[in-house]
């Protein structure tokens, strides 16, 4: 009897500090119900307005990746082209192609979709739970706080020696880990919150297991209204340095495993965007999206559909969503958000001060260092993001263009035949992020271009 008191108490204790350790993943904090309320009244307004919404989002990201001094190249101070993975693991999944997409089960979900009753405009054309597009673009931003173009796209590079700052990986305390990132690294390098997506990169203690923690979007500055715990000086996303980037698009940058595949900074971009666990923090809760089913808790490792069906009370016959971002499950078996998910974030980058002028700054554009973004003299190229075909405008000063991959990878190079427009085919060349470099006589231009 006593011994299998012992072994009972055992296996719970397991089970509860399992639980606990896969909650570590993440250290987002769980909004308050106010701030919910009001997320959940401007939701409903737009849909009463039909609220517009941009044709296509853009985010400038800055990574601040801090270091104690290690060459470039040398963990934590990961080079360009891991950075550049992760944007084109950012660009897949928020529009919906990211990797093994195109293994979402044939009758994932259906049956639940019809016992809940879910419209068809939360379904794709097998019935299924569709997996949503929130039409976004994230790019590397061409140009720091005073105008000034960046040496490398998107990255600040940040020596704690410098700050006199102590080594983040020394701290071992989640909290005061958490507390020290708030308090001394982001208000002390933070870029403008209204023009920025600002991104943190650091070591981290091997005690502490959570790899990424974001802010959550405030939806007013005025007093008396909830806005989070979201400032200006503390804004953005922490992720720990071996869980950015894709191992495999860039198996040559340090990751944690094989299995990174960028989805960590995903997740808590989808926490910036205003979405929450998919088992809403505690056991079959609600994550105020329809269109996902009820979990018990937090899926971790690579299960298979259907799982844990019954697991809570609504979510039969088809089980647990253990590929939404918005779960614990490793890297390639998370693949999808869905339809109210992304209306969710669509609300978020309309309504939040912090988000919705994110991209109305010309950061991602190649243009002078004073920011004069609408001059018609500087060269410019569309459609983008492009699905084959590109043209070059304005470029007749050049003398050459060469296009790279995110790799650094020279995929095209030709002379400039002193036309005002050049065209461009990159219909046989994998989607990704593309960087046009334009080079004259009396000045060289970079400008970034998506392919989709």
């Amino acid at each position: 009897m006593k011994r299998s008191t012992l072994i009972i108490i055992f296996v719970m204790g397991f089970v509860f500090y399992a639980f606990g350790q896969n909650r570590q993943m993440c250290a987002t904090d769980v909004p308050d119900s106010r701030w919910e309320s009001e997320f959940q009244r401007l939701i409903k307004r737009d849909k009463l307005n039909q609220e517009p919404r941009a044709s296509t989002y853009t985010i400038p990201v800055v990574f601040h990746i801090v270091h104690s001094g290690e060459a470039i190249g040398t963990f934590p101070n990961l080079d360009s082209a891991q950075i550049n993975s992760q944007i084109t693991v950012l660009n897949e999944d928020f529009n919906g192609v990211g990797l093994n997409a195109d293994t979402y089960p044939a009758n994932a979900f259906v049956n639940w979709a019809i016992a809940q009753g879910l419209p068809a405009s939360s379904l794709d054309s097998k019935g299924r739970v569709k997996i949503g597009s929130l039409d976004i673009r994230f790019c590397l931003a061409l140009y720091d706080t005073s105008g000034n173009a960046l040496p490398e796209p998107g990255i600040d590079r940040i020596d704690i020696h410098s700050k006199a700052w102590t080594n983040p990986n020394t701290l071992t305390d989640r909290v005061r880990f958490k507390k020290y990132l708030d308090n001394v690294i982001k208000p002390q390098s933070i870029w403008d919150v209204t023009k920025y997506l600002n991104v943190w990169v650091t070591d981290k203690s091997r005690s502490l297991h959570n790899m990424g923690v974001s802010s959550i979007p405030p939806f007013s500055t005025l007093e008396g209204i909830p806005v989070s715990s979201t400032t200006d000086s503390t804004d953005g996303i922490w992720c720990w340095a071996k869980a950015v980037g894709s191992y495999p698009l860039y198996p040559s940058g340090y990751y944690k495993s094989n299995n990174i595949a960028g989805r960590t900074l995903t997740h808590e971009i989808g926490h910036y965007l205003g979405l929450r666990h998919i088992w809403g923090d505690r056991p079959c809760a609600n994550d105020y999206c329809d269109d996902t089913p009820t979990a018990s808790s937090a899926n971790t490792g690579n299960p298979s559909y259907p799982l844990n069906s019954g697991s809570c009370s609504s979510n039969a016959p088809d089980g647990e969503m253990f590929m939404n971002f918005m779960d614990y499950t490793i890297d390639p078996y998370k693949y999808m958000f869905t339809v109210n998910q992304v209306e969710r974030m669509q609300t978020a980058l309309i309504h939040s001060p912090f988000r919705n002028k994110l991209g109305s700054h010309g950061l991602c554009t190649s243009t002078l260092s004073n920011a004069k973004l609408n001059d018609n003299s500087l060269p410019g190229l569309y459609p983008n993001p492009t699905a084959g075909s590109i043209i070059l405008k304005r470029v007749s000063k050049y003398n050459s263009v060469i296009v790279s991959n995110i790799m650094g990878r020279i995929i095209y190079k030709e002379r400039i035949a002193r036309e005002d427009e050049q065209v461009i085919d990159l219909s046989n060349q994998p989607n990704g992020t593309y960087f046009i470099s334009l080079f004259g006589d009396e000045s060289n231009r970079i400008l970034m271009l998506l392919k989709i």
